[in-house]
């Protein structure tokens, strides 16, 4: 298990690793907490980590940590004389945002040789950047709304069309980690400057009046398929931020199912399915939606690689609305992990 990481959702990826580990059965875990400097630390008593009411604030244990490229699996545990040598059948990397959800890890890992639960190293950073996303989507005839892409000065003018109110977004951040909402134009020049803090590329979206839709999906290739219910989040502000989130116990009430029409609930699920093709996803992904409440028209707006996994999280919620408990899926996604591993394992490197 692989949690923590240098983004700004570490706390919350402790928080998930501590719910998976609790649901981990008959499995033997063994747990990397990767410090906010990016340095791997082995945590000796994984059990008390999963128990603790606040895991992200369970004390670090310094015995350094790292996989050995090529090993198939090989965790080295200390330094110098004193280091172990233990083994990783699978792992779930249990990280959220850059660093960790975006392909890096997900590199690592492949080159290290060892299976590892979710979406590949192409996947991962593709959901993990807004505008390749995007335009991956409507190559693909994803419904998607109007955007504009700026990178330096360039796009200011094409922002400057949609219509107002628009979100600004940095490209590759993810827990609405600056995000703005724009009501005037005169205000979109300082909001994009803001946004630029986090990323060299920044994404304006238009707004739309709309209810935010949430689907999971489940597996890869012919067994893929999505939660049989659809959720609903309601913000109690204008719009899903990192407090109505994180910080606000009030910020957005989660519902589950969404009320919505059999129609409207199968549209929803296509659509995720689609996406999750589209983008090369494969293990799980949580794909948001916006329905827009004027027309009814639905919108794909982005997918999640690795959703959290907390105890009031939308993605293990859906699955246990749809019939599979939180252990049941934690099961599934291993052995995904593992089935993934040895079809790769086959494939030739080099020509006969």
């Amino acid at each position: 298990m692989l949690c923590g990481g240098r983004s700004a959702e570490r706390d919350v990826s402790c928080v998930s690793a501590a719910a998976i580990l609790r649901n981990l059965g008959r499995h033997r875990p063994l747990l990397v907490r990767i410090d906010p400097r990016g340095f791997w630390r082995y945590q000796k008593d994984p059990k008390a980590f999963a128990v603790h009411p606040k895991p992200f604030q369970y004390p670090f244990d310094r015995l350094p940590a790292r996989l050995e490229p090529g090993s198939a699996g090989a965790l080295i545990v200390g330094a110098g004389s004193g280091a172990r040598r233990l083994r990783a059948d699978v792992v779930f990397p249990a990280l959220h945002g850059p660093f960790g959800e975006d392909g890096t890890v997900q590199g690592l890992l492949e080159a290290a040789g060892v299976p590892y639960v979710g979406c590949g190293v192409l996947a991962s950073a593709v959901g993990m950047d807004k505008v390749i996303t995007k335009r991956l989507a409507a190559e693909a005839g994803l419904p998607i709304v109007p955007y504009a892409v700026i990178e330096g000065r360039a796009g200011m003018k094409r922002a400057l069309r949609l219509r107002f109110p628009v979100f600004v977004k940095p490209a590759r951040l993810g827990s609405s980690v600056g995000v703005y909402k724009v009501h005037r134009r005169t205000d979109l020049p300082r909001a994009v400057r803001k946004a630029f803090r986090f990323d060299t590329t920044v994404i304006v979206e238009q707004g739309v009046e709309a209810r935010e839709i949430e689907c999971a999906v489940l597996g890869g290739g012919d067994g893929l398929r999505a939660s049989k219910v659809v959720g609903e989040i309601r913000p109690n502000a204008e719009f899903y931020s990192y407090a109505a989130k994180y910080l606000d116990p009030k910020g957005a009430e989660l519902m589950v199912p969404a009320a919505l029409s059999r129609a409207e609930s199968e549209h929803v699920r296509r659509i995720a399915v689609d996406a999750f093709r589209t983008l090369g996803g494969y293990g799980l992904a949580r794909v948001d939606f916006l329905l827009d409440k004027r027309t009814g028209k639905l919108y794909f707006n982005e997918i999640n690689t690795m959703p959290g996994f907390t105890a009031i999280s939308m993605y293990p919620r859906l699955w246990e609305a749809s019939g599979l408990s939180f252990p049941t899926l934690v099961e599934r996604l291993l052995r995904l992990a593992i089935r993934r591993h040895r079809v790769q394992s086959r494939l030739r490197a080099v020509r006969d």
